[in-house]
């Protein structure tokens, strides 16, 4: 991939953009592969409960396919229903904290969105081997410690078993202790992961960056917060005073 190296940012600074073809649909770019098209971006369907009522069925619409193309979906908010052409999904009403993973040449819609949706999308062209998942609630995963980790966890919502590539929610407790007891920023190990792209959404809470990078030394992020590793790219140490939630992709290309 070529995506730009990005540390943490608002994306409430990017504007929204009509989707061209999609009326009632709206994206932010976070970054974008010039070279392949990948990108990951925000989102936003307005409501279309209207579309339903005044049809009295479920309205005509368009089924999704990307030949080429990884498609991660994360619902932020609102609502989506499925009206599926496959008889598993159809019919099916999906919300914040929702996932999927549809591999290239997977089938999926259409949609509607009775109260307006906000989703982040990962869409990546390279080969993995990730499982096909439609939307299902992530609520149902439990928790589990990250080894080395202490105070920190995770849900893997997606993984390839031949490269460790994974998608996950990485959730951090509150440690504002621990720069209350030290009286200055206490130290914490650099991060690398020298062969994988990482990307992170920040979902809720607060992060705190003591960063060897003075460009981000002391920076404060919060739900809505984006960004984009490229491997070699060194980042934290990082604290969570209020405690994060936190969307993660982490890609290894071959």
């Amino acid at each position: 991939m070529s995506k730009p190296e990005l540390e943490f940012f608002n994306t409430e600074i990017i504007p929204w953009k009509p989707i061209e073809g999609s009326p009632g649909q709206y994206e932010k770019i976070l970054s974008m592969d010039p070279e392949t098209g990948s990108h990951t971006r925000l989102l936003l369907s307005e409501p279309d409960l209207d579309k339903l009522v005044l049809a009295k069925e479920i309205p005509p619409g368009k089924i999704l396919n990307h030949d080429d193309t990884w498609e991660e979906v994360f619902v932020l908010s609102g609502t989506g229903f499925g009206t599926e052409f496959n008889e598993t999904f159809r019919n099916r009403t999906y919300k914040a904290g929702f996932y999927a993973c549809r591999p290239p040449g997977m089938n999926h819609g259409p949609f509607l969105h009775p109260t307006g949706a906000l989703c982040l999308e990962v869409r990546t062209k390279a080969k993995m081997s990730k499982p096909e998942l439609e939307f299902f609630n992530t609520e149902i995963i439990p928790w589990k410690p990250i080894e080395g980790s202490p105070g920190q966890y995770e849900k893997i919502l997606s993984m390839d078993p031949e490269t460790g590539s994974h998608t996950r929610l990485l959730l951090s407790e509150p440690d504002l202790d621990k720069l209350v007891l030290a009286k200055e920023i206490p130290p914490g190990k650099i991060l690398n992961h020298d062969d994988t792209w990482e990307e992170v959404f920040v979902l809720s809470g607060t992060g705190f960056g003591t960063e060897f990078n003075e460009t981000f030394r002391n920076r404060t992020y919060k739900a809505g917060f984006y960004a984009c590793r490229p491997p070699g790219m060194k980042h934290g140490p990082f604290l969570h005073p209020t405690g994060a939630l936190c969307f993660e992709v982490r890609t290894k290309i071959k």
